[in-house]
């Protein structure tokens, strides 16, 4: 064997040592960056704890999600609003409102189960296939329905379906928004968790003391507006209930980029969603 050949495979020897400690190192660095953000969690959850803040356990599992674009159809409404029958309708502002001309009666307990029923036949709901009912968004004086985007549900008052619910536990009347031409402008990105959605709010003083956390569901909400339509992002809903009082607070947290989502959509350029 020559001197040359020798010295080739100690550099080459040399070379895969180099890269075995850089994996162990980035592998390491990676590993205490994880138990390190893990731990600060667990501190926080431990504050709320103290605070008596109740939660059920918070899933630390990313979801992924997506840039969503969808046109409210207005028109595919108003143009179909004659088919319908034992109601009178009127549109205002897209928003399609229905009062019924006969109420009838839902489980106290399971309102979806009659009402499941009763948006299925195309003579008494639009597109009515198109929602599923959401417990979350729901009250006693309003069942809600939404429709979905990628599996997620759409929060917020574009995309629902919401009964209103009278004496007697009576549905007497409902109000209908409608989205179309729904399409993924990005390839799908990971989002925070619900348990950092969660921390999220209570780090920035959002989760009051003495509080429960009702619920935590991620969904769609508008976020840009456009010249022709919508632009949807994944958002946590985070429902929170004051212990001593009935006041009810409902936050949504942008599950992209941990913010408070606004109140009024931004404007912006759609072509710039579609890089």
């Amino acid at each position: 064997m020559n001197f040359k050949r020798i010295q080739w495979i100690f550099v080459i020897a040399f070379a895969i040592f180099d890269i075995v400690l850089a994996s162990y190192f980035l592998i390491g660095t990676h590993f205490t960056a994880m138990v390190k953000q893990q731990s600060q969690q667990q501190l926080i959850l431990k504050e709320m704890h103290n605070d008596e803040i109740s939660f059920a356990e918070l899933s630390t599992k990313q979801p992924m999600g997506y840039y969503i674009s969808a046109n409210r159809a207005n028109s595919q409404l108003t143009n179909a609003a004659a088919k319908l029958d034992d109601q009178t309708v009127r549109l205002s502002n897209g928003t399609l409102i229905s009062e019924l001309d006969v109420p009838f009666k839902v489980s106290v307990l399971n309102p979806e189960r009659q009402l499941n029923d009763y948006i299925k036949n195309s003579r008494h709901v639009l597109y009515g296939s198109h929602y599923v009912y959401n417990k979350a968004l729901s009250s006693s004086s309003t069942i809600v329905y939404t429709q979905m985007m990628e599996g997620r549900p759409v929060l917020g008052s574009e995309g629902q379906l919401r009964f209103k619910i009278g004496r007697n536990h009576k549905v007497y009347a409902y109000t209908q928004t409608y989205l179309n031409n729904i399409q993924v402008l990005r390839p799908r990105s990971v989002t925070i968790s619900q348990q950092e959605a969660v921390t999220w709010l209570y780090k920035h003083n959002y989760i009051p003391n003495n509080s429960k956390i009702h619920c935590a569901k991620l969904g769609y909400t508008k976020t840009l507006l456009t010249k022709d339509q919508a632009v949807y992002v994944p958002t946590w809903y985070v429902e929170i209930k004051t212990k001593n009082s009935d006041d009810v607070q409902r936050l949504r947290v942008n599950a992209f980029n941990s913010t408070l989502m606004r109140d009024t959509p931004q404007e912006i350029d759609t072509t710039q969603l579609n890089q």
